[in-house]
């Protein structure tokens, strides 16, 4: 896999001094870390159990680092190997076994980060009074109202017939007793 910048002639001469067939190289052109890589995407698509995906460097193949996780991921998951020229990785060989599963466990650090970073705004975002989700179809007067009704024995359709809501919504504002 080569990645044009202005010319990737050089790329494609270190990919076939490696052995790789001049069909089998692919040329992505990309503009910035959010550029498409249909080539790629190709690439990926029809790695199959012990392929080796073959690069002439890990910034060749990745736009950033959680990029590259991911790629790893996807390599580990169908069970190809990584073989980067540049960094002399090469998954094939038992030294570098551990490269993808490294790769996996960034991976979950990275979930594992966001989750965190996550759940802390949320916690900050409440104890500055806000509340996260839909606000609530019925007003506090229209709820206690709903109440007022259920605890008459009236039927939870004519409730919602009344308010003008649906009936689930009824039932999401009721404090029945257990």
């Amino acid at each position: 896999m080569a990645s044009a910048t202005d010319d990737a002639s050089d790329q494609v001469e270190r990919l076939r001094a490696a052995g790789v067939a001049a069909e089998r190289i692919r040329i992505d052109t990309s503009v910035g870390t959010r550029g498409a890589r249909p080539e790629l995407e190709a690439v990926l698509g029809d790695l199959r159990d012990g392929d080796v995906l073959v690069v002439t460097g890990l910034d060749r193949l990745a736009s950033s680092v959680l990029h590259l996780v991911q790629v790893g991921q996807r390599l580990l998951a169908v069970g190809a190997h990584l073989r980067s020229l540049e960094e002399d990785v090469d998954t094939t060989s038992d030294g570098d076994t551990g490269v993808l599963p490294t790769l996996d466990l960034l991976a979950g650090l990275q979930r594992t980060l966001v989750s965190a970073s996550t759940r802390a705004g949320l916690d900050a975002a409440r104890a500055r009074g806000r509340r996260g989700g839909r606000p609530p179809r019925l007003t506090a007067e229209a709820a206690a109202r709903a109440q007022r009704l259920y605890d008459e024995g009236r039927s939870v359709t004519e409730i919602a017939e009344t308010l003008d809501v649906p009936r689930t919504t009824v039932y999401g504002h009721l404090r029945r007793p257990s």
